[in-house]
This record gives C-alpha cells, structure tokens and sequence, in this order.
C-alpha cells in the first residue's frame, strides 16, 4: 500500500512543465498569427499604393514630355518591376499568407491550389527583388559609361542588358525550389556582388567628376570630357538619386536578408523566427511602394512630366 500511496515529486514537475509548454507554444502560435494578420493587412493597403504610383511614373516616363537617356529607360524598367510587385507578388503573398494561417481545413482540402499560391508567391518576390537590384547595378555602370565617353547605351546594348537583367534571374528563382537550404546563402552573395560592381562604378565616376574640377580650377577648360559644368551638376545630381534608390532598397530588404541568413546559421526553429521573417516582409514590399515618391523628390523632369499629365487629363 505504501508504494500505491508514495508521492512522485518528479511526476507533478513533469506535468508543470508540460503544461506550461503548451502555454507558451499556445501565446507563440496567437502571437505569430496576430503578426501575420497584421502583416497581410499592412501589405495589402501598400498594394494599390505601389500599383498607382508606378504606374504614374510609367506613364509619365513614356509620355514623351522630356527626352529620354538611358537612365530613364533603367528607371522606368524598376517602376514597372515595382509595378508588377504590386500587382502579383503581394497580393499573392497576402492570399497565402492568410488563407495558410487562418484555415487548415481550406489547406487541406485544396492542396494543389496552396502550393499553386505559394509558388507564384515565392517565384515573383524573388524574381523581381532579384531585377531590382540588377537594375540599381546596371543604372551606375550605365552612369559611369556615360560621364566618362559622354555617350548613352545604343538602342543593341540596350536590348541585350534588358535580357540579361531578365534572364538572370531565373536560375535563382530555380535554385530556390530545388534547394532551399542553400537559398540564404545565395541571396547575400548575391547582393555582395552588385554591392561591389556598384561601389567600383561609383569610385570611377568620383574619379570622373574630381578630374573635370580640378582642369576647371586649374585652366577654366574641362578635357576629355563631353558635357559643360552645368551638365555635370545634373550628373552628380542623377548620380546621387541611384545612391538614394540603393539606400532605400537597402533599408527595405537588408533586414530580411540578415534575418534569413541569421536564422540559417543558428539553426534556428522556423515556426519560432517566423514572426521576424514576416515583420521584414513588411519592409520588403514597402520598398515599391516608396519608390515613385523618391523619383518624384529627386528628379525635376519627371516631377514636370506628371504635372503636365495631370493638367492633360483634367482639360
């Protein structure tokens, strides 16, 4: 009888425990879905934001109110990338995030439409986040060319970088469906690399512009050089709104690509990182959404151009 009746310290310390596991894997799961609401709630307003305000500096662009260099053409090919990041990619994310958090039933039920979803989801995040640094890379290689032969990309070399830029891409977007491991390792070394080409381009045309003003103090003359002074102010002025693109793209999407590669390299638990992972998305699809307001305060032509486009359409 005495061993019917023995009490087990171990056995009530056990059950504790398990029971305040439960809890707090209970308080883990309502705040990770309170996050992801937020979150799809945060990402779909910046949608129509992204859609509109892209398409503002589209029409803009290609309306012919000023004339066109290759800049604007790099330019207008991220508005139209940030476009179609607003258009699919997230509301897309928005559907799956939601319809994966607050229904098991509606996933299970239809599997094959989830997966569908997700990669379409995964597929155009990548793949224009992907074209968007590309395009940040070839905007100051393409300004280097340009202050250093005073000549802008042909209608050829046009056409081939629009395909490489394009194309590029997809093997990524590839790599990341047959082996996601390896994914938050490729992303940095990817942005390490257009981060170095860019830091290099920009070393040359502070190169550039330091030699035009030394000859201009030196004999009032600028050699080898194509432009006047008053064009290289507008040069350095264009130069510095890539450095302000790539500062903000850089805000916006460092965050989740440290937040990835942190969590490979600790091996973290993805249900418990997830709720960082989905607070950076936030950042992510900002970046669309605050670009055609940073083309609008950095460049007097475009800021004119949508101007006069609003006057057209009003008369």
């Amino acid at each position: 009888m005495l061993n019917d009746t023995t009490f087990h310290p171990h056995q009530n310390v056990d059950n504790s425990c398990t029971s305040n596991n439960f809890k707090t894997q209970g308080d883990l799961d309502s705040l990770r879905s309170t996050v992801k609401l937020t979150v799809s709630l945060v990402i779909a307003v910046l949608c129509p934001v992204a859609v509109v305000g892209n398409a503002l500096i589209l029409a803009t662009i290609w309306k012919k109110s000023f004339q066109r260099a290759s800049f604007h053409i790099l330019l207008s090919g991220m508005a139209l990338t940030d476009f179609f990041t607003g258009l699919i990619a997230q509301p897309s994310y928005v559907s799956f995030s939601l319809i994966s958090s607050s229904s098991a039933t509606v996933t299970q039920d239809q599997p094959v439409a989830i997966v569908v979803l997700r990669v379409v989801t995964v597929f155009s995040a990548i793949y224009f986040v992907t074209i968007t640094l590309l395009t940040i890379t070839v905007m100051s290689i393409e300004r280097w060319f340009h202050m250093s032969g005073g000549s802008s990309l042909s209608s050829r070399c046009r056409f081939f970088v629009v395909i490489v830029i394009v194309i590029l891409p997809i093997p990524l977007v590839t790599l990341y469906f047959l082996n996601p491991p390896l994914f938050p390792i490729i992303v940095p070394t990817e942005m390490f690399s257009c981060y170095l080409v860019t830091s290099f381009a920009y070393f040359k045309i502070y190169r550039i512009i330091r030699s035009h003003q030394n000859q201009i103090q030196t004999n009032g003359i600028p050699r080898n050089f194509g432009h006047s002074a008053i064009d290289l102010t507008k040069y350095k002025r264009s130069v510095a709104t890539i450095l302000y693109i790539l500062l903000l793209f850089s805000l916006c999407f460092l965050p989740y690509i440290v937040s990835n590669a942190v969590s490979f390299l600790i091996k973290a638990d993805p249900r418990e990182w997830s709720i960082t992972i989905d607070v950076t998305m936030v950042l992510v699809f900002l970046s669309s959404s605050l670009s055609p307001g940073l083309y609008l305060w950095r460049m007097r032509d475009i800021r004119n151009g949508l101007k006069e486009l609003i006057v057209c359409r009003r008369t």
